[in-house]
């Protein structure tokens, strides 16, 4: 696969990119079903915050993508579920004078993992961040492992035995490893 890449763009995601995004989260989310955002969700994205939502392609096909939103950070307490930072999934929450990028969902291609995209899209979110002069940027994670500990560690535990590289979490480890804090 490798051998065959002769561009690799980000891009602004588009409506015309569903179709792709929807096949992209199904095979990049299997172990969840019906785990892909709907047309009129992303739609609603790409009309409130377009600069937030990127895709990355190789040879034209979507490889990636990094969904984000801007919220007021301090509407929401410390213990926040997903659904409250996202309003129900309705993105209402976003807030063009907030303080704080939230990023709602990233994923890459499973055939296109290990070539450092999914750095990139981290690093458009940092550079998006530092351009619209927020303090920060935060977004929820899963940690995929957790269940194989969950009889024994808290998660708490489980996150300090991923950052001694005690268990192997591959988001958590991807998360750290981009220089963000748990």
């Amino acid at each position: 696969m490798i051998e065959n890449i002769e561009n690799i763009s980000l891009q602004f995601l588009t409506l015309n990119d569903y179709k792709q995004l929807k096949e992209a989260m199904i095979e990049a989310y299997a172990s969840m079903p019906n785990s892909y955002w709907k047309e009129a969700q992303i739609k609603t994205l790409i009309e409130k915050f377009p600069e937030g939502q990127v895709v990355i392609k190789i040879n034209g096909e979507l490889a990636g993508c990094a969904l984000s939103i801007i919220i007021d950070y301090n509407s929401f307490d410390d213990e926040h579920t997903y659904k409250e930072i996202t309003g129900a999934f309705t993105f209402d929450t976003h807030k063009k004078n907030g303080d704080v990028l939230y990023g709602i969902d990233i994923f890459i291609k499973s055939e296109y993992r290990g070539l450092r995209l999914g750095r990139r899209l981290y690093d458009y979110r940092k550079e998006l961040t530092e351009k619209l002069n927020l303090r920060g940027i935060a977004f929820g994670g899963r940690i995929p492992n957790y269940h194989k500990h969950s009889g024994t560690l808290s998660p708490k535990e489980y996150i300090e035995k991923v950052k001694r590289k005690e268990i192997h979490d591959p988001v958590l480890n991807f998360q750290i490893s981009n220089d963000f804090h748990p």
